[in-house]
């Protein structure tokens, strides 16, 4: 039996066909019937190719052996791929079995009533977080099965902070600030993070450490004075040359590039850049602590891909173990293995395996991380981040005042959520 949730999330569910009015739905409320035939097949939508999702490959492989059931993967390019998913269920299609994706897609699919609940009991969704097993479920119900995660890990060059005569790296965003001036030598930059491509998360988790949220739980706007503070901490970051110049284009690779090759001091970022820095650094260069405190907290973004599946699959059931399987303690274990993708679930980190394959003290921040993260779900999330990213960019760029970014972004998103009928 679904555990039931305390509380619902938010008014998402109450709001069915409301994402029709932002260019989502058309066929909200017609689900499939959930009669199949014994599958031996499903067609699974992979966000990406697998070439760069290794670990999402072997688990694939690993549920083809053990179950009999064969895996046609469909890799559409991430930017594609909800406009592919909401095209094919407009049109009430059953091409779709199941799929991989973020978690902040889920408002707006849950709402149109597009995915099928999967209907995991306690004893696989009690494994996941609360903060986390609560983000995938809507009214009771649960609508995506977390598979692995993105946090923001923060990561120093050890070797060169001695150097500069600091025993540890900076503990809070004044230390960021103060210690960065002196760290930033050279073509060596005190601080890196990923935006290019994703200011918006890069703002939601220095909102979230300065103690805000994007919305509360009426749908209302409620992000701008803890996002003044956050916008402010890239000003100082920028002007008093902690950040490099151009870091507006760099994203997860670009940074992780730079960082291994030796140009950041330290650095923020969502790929399983630890791993890599211990492969390619000798041994005591790399050193990890949890991210710098802001204001409130050391939350970081929680940017997990999880699996759905289709309401109007025909093949439910074996849809249903795939995303069970694939998500499962030893799935997700291997994923960390495999890719090096930070594990969803936190006793995984406690593995002997694991233990033999990453030093304690990077397991340690990992998990951290995995426990603090946070993250929203909000309906008509790609114009939301829209409005978001036009206001958020120039202002972190320097070209707009902060107050004045974040006063138009609310008012912008503000008259979204009228004109749809949430607030």
């Amino acid at each position: 039996m679904q555990k039931k949730r305390a509380r619902s999330r938010r008014r998402f569910l109450k709001g069915a066909g409301v994402a029709s009015t932002v260019g989502l739905a058309g066929c909200g409320g017609i689900l499939g019937n959930g009669s199949e035939t014994t599958a031996d097949e499903i067609v699974f939508y992979n966000a990406g190719s697998l070439e760069f999702d290794p670990g999402t490959e072997d688990n694939i492989k690993r549920f083809e052996e053990e179950t009999g059931i064969s895996v046609e993967v469909n890799e559409v390019p991430w930017n594609n791929l909800k406009t592919s998913l909401t095209t094919i269920w407009r049109n009430q299609d059953s091409q779709v079995d199941a799929f991989n994706g973020p978690t902040w897609w889920l408002a707006d699919f849950v709402s149109s009533e597009w995915l099928e609940p999967l209907e995991l009991g306690d004893e696989h969704m009690g494994k996941f977080p609360d903060s986390l097993s609560e983000l995938v479920t809507f009214d009771g119900s649960t609508y995506m099965a977390p598979e692995f995660g993105k946090w923001g890990t923060y990561l120093y060059d050890q070797q060169y902070l001695s150097d500069q005569g600091f025993d540890s790296p900076p503990d809070t965003w004044d230390e960021v600030l103060n210690q960065g001036e002196q760290l930033s030598q050279g073509d060596k930059a005190g601080f890196g993070y990923t935006w290019g491509g994703k200011s918006v998360f890069t703002f939601k988790q220095f909102l979230y450490q300065a103690g805000g949220q994007l919305f509360n739980d009426s749908n209302e706007p409620v992000f701008r004075d803890a996002g003044v503070e956050a916008l402010e901490f890239f000003s100082q970051l920028r002007e008093r040359g902690i950040s490099p110049d151009g870091v507006s284009s760099l994203g997860e690779g670009g940074i992780g590039d730079n960082f291994v090759a030796g140009q950041y001091a330290t650095v923020e970022s969502w790929t399983p850049l630890g791993s890599r820095a211990l492969d390619e650094w000798e041994d005591g260069r790399l050193g990890s602590a949890k991210p710098p405190k802001g204001p409130e907290s050391r939350a970081t973004f929680q940017d997990t891909n999880g699996i759905s599946v289709s309401a109007f699959s025909e093949r439910k059931d074996a849809a249903k173990q795939f995303a069970e399987f694939m998500t499962s303690r030893e799935s997700a274990k291997n994923n960390m293995l495999v890719e090096g993708n930070p594990c969803v679930v936190p006793d995984v980190y406690e593995d002997d395996e694991i233990q033999s394959e990453y030093p304690s003290w990077l397991l340690e921040d990992m998990r951290f991380n995995l426990e603090n993260a946070k993250s929203e779900t909000y309906m008509a999330q790609p114009q939301v981040d829209d409005y978001l990213n036009e206001q958020i960019t120039p202002a972190l760029l320097g070209n707009k005042d902060p107050q004045t970014a974040l006063d138009d972004a609310f008012s912008n998103i503000e008259r979204l959520y009228q004109d749809i009928g949430l607030i």
